[in-house]
């Protein structure tokens, strides 16, 4: 058996941290065994057809048992055809999907130079054919470009302005090979088919929380569904809107076959009088968290199960609270711990010393949301003193509100209490940016679609559709329209992460659901059309700097009550159980392992981001 790995980084439109993730790659792969490392970095390598002639050979040289490993980062595009080249190719995707070679812009009508998405499906397959032990990494954005300014994540698209019939015949020509993806790949993508990826000017954001992910976890066999959850905890904590995913059978451990049957089992032990989670703080507990302690029958005395709460975190041990009787005797060979609900922690670092630094540190160290940053990663937000006043700013140095005077000894306390409550509400407002669709499979309706329109001046009451990378200034308005053929009764709530990250339920006057009405004369259509709603400009925000603005759609199959999302008191002891989940991922930024005791809610999520301009003076 050979371990083969082809890394490809094509460093196109402005990238700059290609080379690196490629680098790391190579590292990380050459550390875990892998000895036939291909590397294609140059323009000549990265190109068409050194993408093409790399991935043949690879396919062609696999040989029975191998592990192999297909690697790319650069750009990924989702291309619309235009009008006249769907009508002459009607039934065919209304995108072209493909990786960005070097060669890019050297396109012609002729020469299509984007290595389509049915290429990279069937090479795959081909190796699938001669060893089921195939990976495929794609470190992209699959709706166009991204490019990141230094020292923050930012989007911008990229001119992929290039003939496409070449390419549009070439996708007919594959007609017949595969148009899914092949089941024995495990495919592990930075971003969803419409979503966007991001780096710095150092490296990609998704390959950098992979690589520290599997040095994380060097030792432990853990699966790529497991460290998947772990790389999107890691991403969701520097603000981006991207979401990885795994799929195929991501139950594997990493490059392997073998599929564990307990993934999350973390080992338990004695010491020093402590129960400790093993390894339990690589694993993201933190105190507050809640674990299943699993204790398998010895001969003496029966197996038995228990719940404990995080504690403290010592290196990389989680420390418990033990159940009674748990340190009495010896623990039971294959004791073990299994995480039932984690929270996902925002890092802030804290730049001011004396009382106030104390009194943030103990509200953090309280916080299930939030957690001192350790190290120059990125954060949620920085507390500093600026020209003598103090301030709350987010991880590019931008104020969140308006300086303040900073607080003597008698304000300390309820200036952290503010200061917390603050960066809380921040955190959560990113998790509601984060929250993804899960999809039609399950759905009442497969054919629910929705857009937003953008008045195209102020008072025309004359609306646009909104478009990826539009921005948006103070007094414009925005409207959200939604329908879909179903015999079952839908509802929908507007919510909005707005400008000063407070999260708001646009429909408050129906926090259970405004019902979707049947459309004009279509039997079984529903829809729905939401007024206009005003963008506008908070007193309490500095006046600089383009500041993010999201708007959200979630349509569900019966009535509840969202109010929680909107920022409103949660009641937990009359939570129905469907919406639970939901409002524990959103709210609290827990994983939660238990599932609801009754029917899940069926819901789907539209969502579009954009940045508002601050108001001229």
């Amino acid at each position: 058996m050979t371990m083969r790995a082809l890394l490809i980084g094509a460093q196109t439109y402005d990238l700059t941290g290609v080379a690196e993730d490629v680098t790391v790659m190579e590292r990380l792969l050459a550390d875990r065994g892998f000895t036939d490392l291909r590397v294609c970095r140059e323009p000549a390598e990265t190109g068409y057809h050194g993408m093409t002639e790399a991935l043949t050979r690879l396919a062609d040289e696999a040989e029975k048992g191998d592990a192999v490993v297909v690697y790319y980062s650069g750009h990924g595009a989702l291309l619309p055809l235009p009008p006249a080249l769907r009508e002459h190719h009607p039934g065919r995707p209304a995108h072209l999907q493909y990786l960005v070679p070097s060669d890019h812009e050297a396109g012609t009508p002729t020469d299509f130079r984007g290595y389509l998405a049915e290429e990279l499906t069937a090479v795959l397959r081909r190796l699938t054919t001669v060893t089921p032990n195939v990976t495929c990494i794609l470190d992209c954005c699959h709706s166009g470009g991204m490019v990141r300014a230094p020292g923050r994540w930012r989007i911008k698209s990229v001119g992929c302005d290039v003939p496409v019939e070449a390419g549009v015949e070439r996708s007919v020509g594959l007609a017949t090979a595969p148009r899914l993806p092949d089941p024995d790949v495990v495919r592990l993508v930075a971003c969803q088919r419409l979503g966007v990826a991001f780096e710095n000017e150092r490296q990609g954001l998704f390959t950098a929380a992979l690589t520290q992910a599997l040095e994380d976890f060097h030792s432990r066999p853990v699966p790529w569904s497991v460290l998947m959850a772990r790389i999107r905890d890691r991403v969701r904590l520097s603000q981006v809107l991207q979401r990885p995913d795994a799929g195929g059978p991501s139950g594997r451990l990493p490059f392997l076959l073998e599929v564990p049957s307990q993934p999350e089992r973390l080992p338990l032990r004695v010491h020093d009088g402590e129960l400790r989670v093993v390894g339990g703080a690589l694993s993201g507990l933190r105190p507050t968290d809640l674990v299943r302690l699993v204790f398998p029958a010895d001969g003496t005395r029966p197996g038995s199960e228990a719940e404990a709460r995080v504690t403290a975190v010592d290196a990389a041990d989680a420390l418990l609270d033990p159940p009674p009787g748990a340190l009495a005797s010896p623990l039971p060979p294959g004791s073990h711990a299994l995480p039932v609900r984690v929270h996902t922690r925002h890092p802030v670092r804290i730049e001011v010393t004396g009382p106030l630094s104390d009194a943030l540190r103990t509200r953090l160290a309280a916080s299930p949301r939030l957690t001192e940053a350790d190290g120059e990663g990125e954060v949620l937000g920085l507390v500093r003193v600026q020209e003598g006043k103090l301030e709350v700013a987010d991880g590019a140095g931008l104020a969140y509100r308006c300086p303040e005077a900073t607080p003597g000894l008698a304000e300390t306390p309820s200036t952290a209490r503010r200061i917390v409550d603050l960066l809380e509400t921040i955190a959560r407002g990113e998790r509601l940016r984060g929250l993804t669709d899960p999809g039609s499979d399950g759905f009442p309706s497969r054919s629910l679609r929705a857009r937003m329109e953008v008045e195209t001046r102020p008072g025309s009451h004359a609306f646009r559709e909104f478009r990826a990378g539009d921005g948006l200034r103070t007094g414009d308005r925005y409207r959200v329209l939604v329908a879909g053929r179903t015999r079952t009764p839908l509802y929908v709530w507007l919510l909005g992460v707005g400008l000063s990250g407070r999260t708001s339920l646009v429909t408050y006057d129906q926090p259970s659901g405004i019902p979707m009405e049947p459309a004009g004369g279509d039997d079984g259509e529903l829809g729905w059309r939401s007024p206009p709603v005003d963008i506008w400009w908070p007193e309490d925000v500095p006046a600089v700097g383009s500041r993010p603005e999201s708007v959200l759609l979630l349509v569900g199959d019966r009535e509840l009550d969202l109010s929680p999302l909107g920022g409103a008191a949660r009641r937990r002891r009359s939570e129905p159980a469907a919406l639970s989940a939901l409002l524990d991922e959103v709210c609290e930024g827990v994983r939660d392992s238990h599932l609801p005791t009754a029917e899940a809610l069926r819901y789907r999520v539209f969502s579009w981001h954009t940045t508002v301009e601050p108001p001229s003076s």
